[in-house]
């Protein structure tokens, strides 16, 4: 990529001398493929980092704990030992099954329920690893006066963009979606699986679209963070207001008004929320446990209200399109400015 010249070797008492290259300079089509080993290589070195992501390995071995406990359940159900197991249950993912006798119709529907739960811990998570690799991504660059190199040419803005969401959407996926494909393939392998192969070729896919969204939606908003600052403290602090005050703001609804109040948008201001209800619309949880003859009761208690997926979807993908719209247009200012150097 370079027109550099390339050294001669220098001998005592001789100045180094250099040749122009004679090749050809590429056209930049995969620039975006360095920025994004560059960033992850990066990321890593940096502190407690492989300690975050051994989390990922930890989310995997806790899942294949909860997919052997309902294999048990199977065997063990109305036994002594099988009402231990159903209070573990109850209080792990909810659902209270002691009326139950047959566990194994039950065990598509108790598998996507411990990979909600699983979700759960996972997106706080998420939060962490973000807020360690994503802030310095763009506002480093503007700390160090570095954007005037990147976007010499070939360098676009979309390849611009494109390495640094890799770089964070990499490390989600390695505490997110990667342990949620691998629990399924280690479950399946110790217990049998959900079901059948049909089954699990479906859970996997769901769970892949679960994943991919939280690599859109949370890398677009980082980015976006990323690129209006150059002092990436204060992106950390933009993060984690972004998703801790909604939370807050949301406890403090659902607590002062009624329910039926918040059916609406008045109860998709959490973005933590709006995922976790779209990742159980996406594994259609509600209506699997609806159909297995559960009270209403029972299945609101673990899930919460029931809310209308179109409103959390709205909320996300405004977010993600504002994100990537303040992104696209920060990047394409700095590379205008570049240009004008």
């Amino acid at each position: 990529m370079s027109n550099t010249t390339s050294p001669i070797e220098p001998t005592a008492g001789v100045f180094v001398r250099y040749q122009r290259w004679s090749g050809e300079l590429n056209r930049g089509r995969w620039t975006w493929l360095a920025i994004v080993t560059t960033g992850v290589r990066i990321a890593y070195r940096r502190s407690h980092m492989p300690l975050f992501l051994m989390m990922g390995v930890l989310f995997v071995v806790f899942s294949c704990v909860i997919f052997y406990i309902i294999a048990l359940l199977e065997t063990l159900i109305g036994t002594e030992e099988g009402r231990g197991l159903l209070e573990f249950v109850r209080v792990l993912l909810g659902v209270d099954l002691s009326g139950v006798q047959q566990i194994a119709e039950f065990k598509p529907v108790l598998w996507r329920s411990a990979f909600l739960f699983m979700t759960k811990a996972e997106l706080l998570w998420v939060l962490l690893v973000a807020a360690r690799v994503g802030p310095g991504l763009i506002a480093d660059d503007l700390k160090a006066r570095a954007l005037p190199i990147y976007f010499a040419k070939p360098v676009q803005p979309w390849s611009y963009v494109t390495g640094k969401w890799l770089v964070i959407a990499i490390f989600i996926a390695l505490v997110l979606l990667i342990p949620n494909l691998l629990s399924l393939v280690c479950g399946t392998l110790l217990t049998g699986g959900p079901g059948t192969t049909v089954d699990a070729l479906a859970m996997g896919w769901e769970l892949l679209a679960c994943g991919i969204g939280v690599m859109v939606f949370g890398g677009l908003m980082m980015l976006a963070l990323s690129s209006l600052c150059s002092d990436k403290r204060l992106v950390v602090v933009g993060w984690l207001a972004l998703c801790l005050l909604p939370m807050a703001a949301q406890s403090i609804i659902s607590e002062t008004l009624p329910a039926d109040r918040t059916t609406g948008f008045l109860g998709c201001i959490s973005l933590h929320r709006d995922v976790l209800i779209l990742c159980e619309w996406m594994l259609d949880l509600r209506q699997a446990w609806t159909l297995t003859g559960l009270p209403p009761k029972a299945i609101e208690d673990a899930l919460g209200p029931a809310i209308k997926p179109i409103y959390p979807a709205v909320v996300l993908a405004g977010v993600t399109l504002v994100s990537c719209l303040v992104c696209y247009w920060r990047v394409v200012r700095f590379s205008r400015s570049a240009a004008n150097v």
